[in-house]
């Protein structure tokens, strides 16, 4: 991961990004209890001295350890002024991949959802961060946009089968924010699951056809390990969102009439 971030900085990048759970990989098991770290901890202690030596922000995904014997599934970020934050997963997955069993996605057996919604205001701008299933839930991009995040930041650990409903997903998200996304998934094969990698940043749209779209700026391949750089203009949010004024447009109703029929449901 060092000689990544460094590869990365050698072509200009300010911010590296890592898949989830990229320190340990998907596939520790049990062990998972074993191989989880405080944040801030010896990973973040490790990662902050090569951020701060390389001028670089970095954000990348690992199991946190708590209390013992409660680990979350989180993304850390440290930059050159040191450990700036954590985003704890909040949607843990824990429905099968076919009839066999839970698969690729054994998350409620080794992790405690995360509750805290924290964006992180950094000189190359406001960040949000989600972990995997939690793009699944525009509510919580959503949130994170109206606190204030500039870039919505997403890893994954997505199995190859679900590639066609992750891509989507991603560019969705941006537009319907109206903030620039990168996005980092898994690539190669670690046990029985095979992920597709195929990273990417996502703009906001385009001011001057009027078209809100959500051009993917830069995209990793779908085989191998890369380093993938793109460019972000983060005041480009200023010219979108007067022609695609989504954020405007949302209503208090909208989230009072959610709220309540969602009490009524479950």
């Amino acid at each position: 991961m060092k000689a990544f971030t460094l590869n990365a900085v050698e072509q200009g990048a300010k911010l590296v990004v890592f898949p989830e759970l990229a320190l340990t990989g998907y596939n520790c098991g049990d062990h998972f209890f074993e191989v989880a770290e405080t944040i801030p901890g010896p990973a973040t202690d490790f990662f902050a001295s090569v951020a701060a030596e390389h001028d670089v922000y970095i954000i990348w995904g690992m199991p946190e350890k708590s209390i013992e014997g409660i680990n979350y599934n989180s993304a850390a970020f440290v930059g050159p002024e040191g450990y700036i934050g954590k985003w704890r997963k909040h949607t843990l997955p824990g429905h099968a991949t076919d009839e066999s069993g839970p698969g690729a996605f054994p998350d409620r057996r080794y992790f405690k959802a995360g509750e805290d919604l924290p964006i992180f205001r950094t000189p190359i701008g406001n960040i949000g961060i989600l972990v995997c299933y939690d793009m699944f839930f525009p509510e919580l991009a959503r949130a994170l946009t109206l606190k204030g995040a500039d870039i919505l930041v997403g890893i994954s650990g997505s199995p190859r089968f679900e590639k066609s409903i992750f891509e989507p997903i991603v560019q969705v998200r941006a537009m319907e924010n109206t903030v620039w996304f990168v996005y980092a998934n898994l690539v190669g094969k670690e046990g029985e699951t095979e992920y597709w990698g195929g990273g990417c940043i996502v703009g906001p749209g385009e001011k001057e056809t009027k078209v809100p779209g959500s051009p993917v700026i830069c995209k990793a391949p779908y085989e191998g390990e890369s380093v993938t750089i793109g460019e972000i203009q983060v005041d480009k949010i200023r010219e979108i969102r007067p022609y695609f004024p989504v954020l405007r447009d949302l209503t208090t109703t909208m989230y009072e009439q959610l709220a309540e029929i969602h009490r009524r449901l479950t």
